[in-house]
């Protein structure tokens, strides 16, 4: 199993909502994703990333259909709009 961490910082916090909503419908376009958890950082360390998702998929072949997937690069598009900083790391499990 491989999970896909990110984590950004944005430089418009209303729309977290709408990215969380996006990426949280990957599940039901990507039959790769095993798992998927989107998250809200509560604010307590200013220097703490605005919100983030861990992604659990089969393999690194998985991975990587996720990662071209189509669905995928739209959310990316999106989250490019509102992002200032994007901090990434995947690990095997």
């Amino acid at each position: 199993m491989i999970k896909h961490i990110v984590l950004f910082k944005v430089k418009d916090k209303n729309k977290i909502e709408k990215a969380k909503e996006l990426i949280l419908n990957l599940k039901n376009e990507i039959k790769e994703i095993i798992g998927i958890e989107v998250f809200s950082d509560i604010g307590y360390d200013e220097s703490a990333s605005d919100f983030g998702l861990i992604t659990t998929l089969k393999n690194k072949n998985d991975l990587d259909i996720y990662a071209k997937h189509p669905k995928h690069l739209e959310v990316i598009n999106f989250i490019k709009t509102i992002a200032t900083q994007r901090r990434t790391i995947d690990y095997q499990i």
